[in-house]
Parts: C-alpha cells; structure tokens; sequence
C-alpha cells in the first residue's frame, strides 16, 4: 500500500506505507521523539489508532520514562487522503478533536499531559454520519504489543552502523518500526517483521543524518479489521518507545 499523507498530524504521527519497501515523507522538520511512524492504508472505509508511547530522558544521570496515550481516526477515501465527517470519536470516553481535514485526533494538553490510560481498557464510539454506520469496538481485545525499553544511550556516532534495539523481548505484534530522524527532517526507516526487537542501519545510511539533535523510534504495533455496516474499518494498537539524542 502507499503512504497515506496527514498533514495535520504531522506533529504528532506521520503514516507509513504498509508496504516492506516503505516510503516516509521528507518534509517533516520536526526532529523531536513525536514522530511516531504508523501504518496506513489506500483500501477500507477508515482507521482507528491508538497509541501508547514512552518517551525516555535522561535527568541526573538517570533514565526517567513519560508515558502518554494519543488516538487518532479518519474515516472516508482512504486512497485519496480525503476524510468525511463521522459525527462524534471518542476513545475511552474522552472526544477526539475534529481536525479541518475531517480527520480526528486526541494530544495530552497541558491540563491532561499523560492523556489515554490503555491499561485495562481501549474503547472506542463512532458517532457516524457520511455512510458511516454508529458504532462501538473494543480494541482491547487484540491488547497492546508489549515490549521492554529501549536500550539504553543519548548520542549516535553518524559515522558507523548503528543498531536500535529494546533490552529484551517484543510480543504480540503485527510488524515493528524502528527510526532515526535528523533536526532537518531526514528519517531513516525499517519495517521489520513481528516481534522484532532490532534492527541494524547501515554505515551509508548514517551518513546521510545531519549532525545535531534527533530522535529514535521503536514502534512496535498490532493491526485488525472490523466490518460495520459494510464499511471496512482497520484498527491499529501501538506502542512508541521513543528519545531525544544527539547525533555526532
């Protein structure tokens, strides 16, 4: 399938093809650990997504973890990148915000910083509208991958290969990202297989990272369709390890 483009998402996810050979956009500018690789279709009737990332920094000398819950959905010509009005998202009872493009999307404010809690529960409402039927879907029957942190570093040497790669095991995935981003947009990507827990760039593609600040990716997610009123809907669980470093 081919990249799906939602630019105003930009800030928060950007969707990547589910091809192997994948695709990324190369106008993204924002090199901090948001840019959180999904996948996206050109088939279907629309997408349901949620996100469970962990952001890792560095204070005192200690490795501290963020966690917060994101959702995003968009219903209408998935191939198109065109979306319809659906009427009302919620995802674990609170409501999706309706963006210009008639996509929706849920982002931790200052008065909610850690967002969706995926802990026990996943559930969504569509209000419907636009031929899209009412309706609800418990996502938490397919569960959230599940996953051990990132290995542990602040500074990548652009020179030489670099593995990304957790401290242990992943489970319970469909595929995993891993990426690299630069302070000017440059983004390496690897779609790898289920269960995956690293993956090695090579030499010549570290050498083509701007020096300075970046952000590293490992993203491993879990993918189901549902069929409401005849309309194909896909739903996507995910999980973002994600940290800031310093690219040398």
């Amino acid at each position: 399938m081919k990249k799906l483009s939602l630019a105003l998402l930009a800030s928060v996810i950007f969707f990547a093809s589910c091809d192997k050979k994948t695709t990324v956009p190369s106008n993204n500018n924002n090199a901090t650990a948001n840019n959180t690789p999904s996948p996206s279709f050109t088939s279907g009737d629309g997408f349901l997504v949620a996100i469970r990332t962990v952001t890792n920094t560095t204070v005192a000398g200690f490795p501290v973890n963020t966690e917060f819950g994101t959702g995003v959905a968009g219903f209408g010509d998935l191939a198109a990148g065109t979306y319809n009005d659906a009427g009302a998202v919620t995802l674990n009872g609170k409501t999706l915000t309706k963006n210009a493009n008639n996509s929706y999307t849920f982002i931790p404010t200052a008065t909610d910083p850690l967002g969706l809690d995926f802990g026990s529960a996943i559930d969504w409402t569509v209000g419907g509208g636009n031929g899209i039927p009412s309706f609800s879907y418990n996502a938490n029957i397919m569960g959230m991958p599940n996953t051990t942190d990132m290995n542990a570093f602040t500074t990548i040497n652009s020179a030489n290969s670099f593995t990304l790669s957790t401290t242990g095991s992943i489970s319970n995935t469909d595929s995993v990202y891993f990426q690299i981003a630069d302070a000017n947009g440059k983004l390496l990507l690897h779609r790898m297989a289920a269960n995956t827990s690293s993956t090695t760039f090579t030499q010549a593609d570290m050498q083509t990272l701007a020096k300075g600040t970046g952000s590293v990716v490992i993203a491993p997610w879990k993918l189901t369709t549902t069929t409401q009123g005849g309309k194909t809907i896909h739903v996507i669980n995910e999980v973002a390890l994600s940290r800031v470093v310093d690219i040398q």
